[in-house]
This record gives C-alpha cells, structure tokens and sequence, in this order.
C-alpha cells in the first residue's frame, strides 16, 4: 500500500504545466525562450530583447545547468505569434519560477511579483497568473518577456507558461494554488499542531518520554515545511537556506531516535552516532555557505536515507509481529514520507521535472493521525489502568471500611461497658465513702455506748443526704453549678433551720464552665457538703454564708464558704479527715482551695477558684 501511494505521488501527482484538453486547442503553449543574462538591475526590455548574447533555451530552464554560480536578473524573450482562430489572450500562467519575476508584453509592464534587487521574497514554490489588456497585443508576432531575479545555486529559473483567456487559466491557478500554497499550510498547521500535542503528552505523563524525539521531530518537520508557502524568511536569506537545510539531518536524527527507543533496541553506539551526525552536517552546512548548499547537503543527506529506510522497514516487521496497529500505520506514515522525499529530491536535483508538485509536506498530516492514535491509544491505556487500579482501590476500601466498622462497633461496646463499670464503680465509692462512712462511725459509737435519738437522726440524714446526692449525680443535665447548688441548699436548709444557723446565700450569675464533666461537679458539690457537715458538727456556727461571683479578668468563679464558729481546732491531729478529703476532690478537678480562719481565731473561710475552662494540668494548692 505504501509503495502504491508513493508511485501515485511520482507519476501521477498533479503537473499543472501540462493543462488539460481544452487549454490544448484554445491556448499557446509556452515552451522556448531565449535567455539574456544580467546583474543590470535598470535593464530595458526591448533593450534586452535585442541583446545579441542572449541563448536559445528550452523550457523549462534551470540557472544551474544553463547558466551555474549565476546570480542576477535573467530576461526570457518568447516571441509568439496569434492565431486568428483562438480566442484573443488576456493572461499568462506560470506554475513555476524562482524567485521573482516581472512580466512585459510587448515592451509595456503588465506585473510582477517579489523585489528585483537586495533581499528577495521567496517565491519558489508559488504559481502566478498575470492579466493584460487584450489592446496589448499585435495581430501578428509579439513579444512577452519574464525578468527573473534569483540567487546562484538555488534552482532559479523559469518554467513552461501558459497564454489563454483568464476563464481558462483561472481554474488551473487555483488548482496549483491550492496543491503548492494552500495545502502546504495546512499540512504544515496539522504537522507543528500534532507535534505540540505529543510534546504536551510526554511532557504530562512521564511514562511516555520517549515520544518527546517524535514531538521534536514532527515539530523540526513542520519549520522546515513553511518554506513551501512563505514569502519571507525570518533570518537573511543565505542563513536561513543553511538552517532549513540543517534541519533535515536533525529530524532523521531525531526521527531515528524515536523509532529506536519505540522498537526497544539497544543501540546506544547508533544512537550516539546519530547525534553527532546531526550536530556535523548541522556544522558543515553553516560552514559550506549559501552558494552550495543544496548539492552540499543533499550529499550529507544521502547516508542517513537507507538508515531511515531500514529502520521503517523494521518498525513494520515489529508492527507486525506485535500485532500493533499503532505501530504498522506509524511504519506505513513514515515509510511513505521517505518514498516522497526521494521523489522530492529527486526534483530538487533535476532528475524529475521541477514543475512537479512537491508532496513530502503532506505526509505531514497522517504524521497528525498517527500522533492522535498514539495519544488516544496510550491515554485508553491508562484510562484503563487508572480504571482497574481505582476498582482495586475501591474494594480494598469497602474491606477496610468493613473492618473499620466492626472495630468501631467493638470499641464502642467496650467503651459503652467500660462507661457503665466506671459509673458503677463511682456510685458504689460514693456510697462507700458517704453512707457507708456514716454508718461505720455509728456503729463504732453504738459498741461503746448507746446513741441517743439525736445522733440516730443525724447519722440516718446524713446517709439520706449522701444518697440524694448520690442519685442526682447520675442526672444526665447535671452540668449547671448553679443549678446543683440551687438543689443542695433546697435538701439543707431545713437541717440548718433546726439546727438555729442562717444561712446568707450570695449567688451572681456566672458563664457556663466549660470542660467539666458531671462528675467533676459532683466532686465541687462534695467539697460544698464536706464544708456544710463541718460547720454544722464542729463548728458550733449561728451563721453561714455561702457567696458565688465571677471575675472576669481572672476568667475564673469565685466560691466562698464562711461561718462564725468556734474556728479550726490548733492540734492538726484534731482536724480530722474531712479538710483530707477535700484537698483530695480538690486537686483531681484541678481547682484552687484554702482556708483560713477568722479574726482571733473565730470561724473558718473556705475558698474556692474555679476556671472556667477546665485545666490540663494540676493547679497550685
């Protein structure tokens, strides 16, 4: 297949010098000239016509083999003669001419493309059509001169033309216009667009770098193709001849590169080789100069053609026994740009008519295809991975979060038994420590002597007391201090009452605390109790006041407890175990306590300092 569309390319690509049938009986047929030589650029035409050094040449002419290591201004006289029997003319056609031309007839300007001195546009690739008014032209012989500027060694000349009605030559210049000009752009668009695409892709996905030699070759191919259809060249013109022609070796370098690192050889002395073949004839076409640069470098090219040659029909032989279509429509693609370059070349040098149609530009397109299958077949590939791994992924995480909610559960009946043996275990050590306490010292007492019904009454309200406060502990809302302590003097006042002590209650609104648990105030409310049963047992008090007040500059509550009794006993072996027990509460809700007595040892002072956030670590006692 390859070879079929790369001899469709050599022998019947369009030749639209040749025209077609009805040119043939309408038009004049343009195909000898004689060739006047000059680097006068203010010559006159008729001057020129008459100028007896000119030479009879057949069209069409290459300053190369008619005239070599010329540069200047060629004047082509072709003299013709009107039929009366074909429509009257009024265009000329050329497919081809290098570089620029003005065209006269019969001594007078009809037009020109491209300056005639300094730097010259490029129109090498470029068809004209040229239109005249019909009132130039004898009945009899006329004369129609083509001035051509062009440079030395670089295939200027002058091609077969075309003298018809412009109804006749203007499809005809559209077709080749659209093969020579408009084609090439868009081949050249597609070309530099996919090769910044693969470029992007290896650049995104690590994995694929190696397609980095196949973005830098299509992109060195796409600035090496802009001179089919430029005009003009971004660098003068000698330096951008040697940079085109350079960038040939760099793409077969880079070219190669990719196919070698595609097929898994190890060919790193190749590889190697490559680069410094690339790098010489990059050196020697800098080197050579613009006067020789086409025999030059087709010279230097013509080593590495069988390499890139070999290396393709490798590619197909792998394609193929990997069963890869990637690889066999990268093989055909490449294959066939070879075959077109040989053809194109061998236009270049003069082996085919340089009329033809170059057409290795075009291969720039499936250059685009075979860059898009490779992105779209190696981004489904890691799709398809991506798919499995998240798949894999996925399980392995409803496993896990299986296992995860099992343990949860596990952990939260463990926690749920363990909340439900602490609370059991602290109501049995309140109970143990209040009821149970007071039961053991009455009955102590009881062995000794008998109690009186007095002593029965406290021991048995203070068990009731305990217990209550015992049962209010396990009040789920019992978080509010104020409110705890609002229930504690609503169960003591009356013991206090019968007792003959006033109680002077000072409560100011405070913040909620934060951080404390129900048993943390249960604790506070135990240190209250503790205070409460001193005063009343001990302290031999008629009054007891009981204050509760914020500061907000310490952002701690302040609760005081004071009463007018008889004081603390002076031997501390007398104090017995209640002042114990609350420095213990104390410090396990890290809160601040003292106390102090009052004037002349009379009444006690029990303090309190409650942050409101709940500390961290242990408080100063």
């Amino acid at each position: 297949m390859t070879l079929f569309l790369a001899a469709m390319g050599t022998f019947h690509a369009p030749l639209h010098v040749l025209g077609n049938e009805q040119l043939k009986q309408s038009a004049y047929f343009l195909t000898q000239a004689d060739v006047s030589y000059t680097q006068n650029t203010g010559a006159k035409p008729l001057n020129m016509a008459a100028n007896p050094q000119r030479l009879q040449l057949p069209l069409p002419d290459s300053w190369d083999q008619s005239k070599p290591d010329f540069e200047g201004h060629a004047w082509y006289n072709i003299r013709v003669n009107l039929d009366p029997h074909r429509p009257l003319p009024n265009a000329l056609f050329i497919p081809r001419l290098v570089m620029n031309a003005h065209v006269y007839i019969n001594g007078h300007w009809v037009g020109g493309e491209g300056a005639m001195h300094g730097e010259l546009a490029r129109n090498w690739n470029r068809p004209f059509l040229f239109q005249f008014s019909p009132s130039l032209l004898n009945a009899g012989e006329n004369l129609i001169q083509v001035q051509v500027a062009g440079y030395n060694n670089y295939r200027s000349g002058l091609g077969r033309m075309w003298l018809a009605e412009s109804t006749l030559l203007e499809p005809l210049h559209k077709s080749a216009y659209r093969w020579q000009i408009t084609g090439s752009m868009l081949a050249t668009l597609v070309a530099f667009g996919s090769g910044l695409l693969i470029l992007v892709f290896s650049r995104a996905f690590p994995a694929e770098r190696g397609l980095v030699y196949l973005g830098l070759a299509v992109m060195v191919f796409a600035i090496r193709n802009t001179g089919y259809f430029l005009d003009w060249a971004p660098l003068p013109h000698a330096l951008w001849a040697q940079t085109v022609h350079s960038l040939h070796a760099w793409f077969a370098c880079l070219y190669c590169q990719f196919l070698i690192r595609y097929m898994r050889l190890e060919w790193r002395a190749m590889r190697t080789a490559l680069w410094a073949y690339a790098l010489v004839v990059s050196l020697l076409t800098f080197g050579a100069g613009s006067e020789t640069i086409l025999q030059f470098t087709f010279a230097l090219l013509l080593p590495v053609l069988p390499l890139v040659l070999c290396l393709n029909l490798m590619l197909l032989v792998y394609a193929w026994k990997q069963e890869d279509c990637e690889g066999m429509l990268l093989g055909f693609t490449s294959l066939l740009f070879v075959l077109l370059s040989i053809r194109d070349l061998s236009i270049m040098i003069g082996m085919l008519p340089n009329e033809s149609v170059l057409l290795s530009q075009y291969t720039g397109i499936l250059l685009f295809i075979c860059g898009a299958w490779i992105i779209f077949g190696r981004f489904r590939d890691m799709m398809g991975q991506l798919t499995q791994s998240n798949e894999f992924l996925n399980s392995e995480l409803a496993q896990r979060e299986q296992q995860l909610f099992r343990q949860f559960n596990l952990l939260r009946k463990v926690e749920q038994q363990r909340a439900k043996d602490d609370e059991r275990r602290r109501i049995m050590q309140d109970i143990h420590d209040g009821v149970g306490s007071s039961l053991v010292s009455a009955l102590n007492l009881s062995e000794v002597r008998t109690l009186q019904p007095e002593e029965m009454r406290d021991v048995l309200q203070d068990c009731l007391d305990d217990l209550r406060m015992a049962i209010d502990s396990l009040d789920p809302q019992s978080d509010d201090l104020l409110a705890l302590l609002g229930n504690f003097r609503w169960r003591y006042e009356r013991r206090l009452k019968t007792s003959g002590i006033t109680l002077h209650w000072q409560v100011q609104d405070i913040p909620k605390l934060e951080g404390y648990t129900s048993r943390d105030l249960f604790d506070l409310l135990r240190i209250v109790q503790e205070v409460f049963a001193n005063a009343l047992k001990h302290a031999k008090a008629s009054t007891i006041e009981l204050k509760v007040t914020w500061s907000e500059e310490r952002n701690v509550v302040l609760l005081s407890i004071c009463d007018n009794g008889v004081g603390m006993p002076k031997n501390p072996l007398n104090q017995g175990r209640g002042l114990a027990h609350m420095k213990i509460r104390a410090k396990a809700i890290l809160v601040d306590l003292y106390w102090q007595s009052g004037l002349e040892g009379k009444g006690v002072g029990v303090y309190l300092t409650i942050p409101k956030v709940r500390q961290r670590e242990a408080a100063p006692q």
